[in-house]
């Protein structure tokens, strides 16, 4: 079995510092990450197995990868894991979105 990614372990961690029952937490996931949202859903499972938070739903929001051109600074969605600038044809780019992994809300049960 794989263990829970770093950040992940982070946000469930956050979260038993926080009082009340939890229904749902939401997080954000940057699609550059090389995690499925199946296999953060599953790491989750493992995590909170045993804990007040084993029946809270995973909602994740994906968040587009945006990538800058060093070159000609034109910005861009990477498609695919292109690392050429799709305006001209330059490897060197920063990356702007796509990278994160955050807790972003957490609902209580009703």
């Amino acid at each position: 079995m794989i263990s829970p990614h770093p950040r992940l372990i982070a946000i469930f961690n956050q979260l038993q510092v926080q009082a009340g029952p939890v229904g749902s937490v939401h997080i954000a996931l940057g699609e550059l990450l090389p995690l499925s949202q199946e296999e953060i859903r599953t790491q989750w499972l493992t995590l909170a197995d045993g804990t007040r938070f084993a029946g809270a739903q995973v909602k994740i929001r994906l968040i587009p990868a945006e990538q800058q051109c060093m070159v000609c600074f034109e910005k861009y969605h990477p498609l695919h894991g292109e690392v050429s600038c799709p305006n001209c044809g330059s490897v060197g780019a920063k990356i702007l979105a796509g990278e994160e992994f955050y807790l972003e809300s957490v609902e209580g049960t009703r």
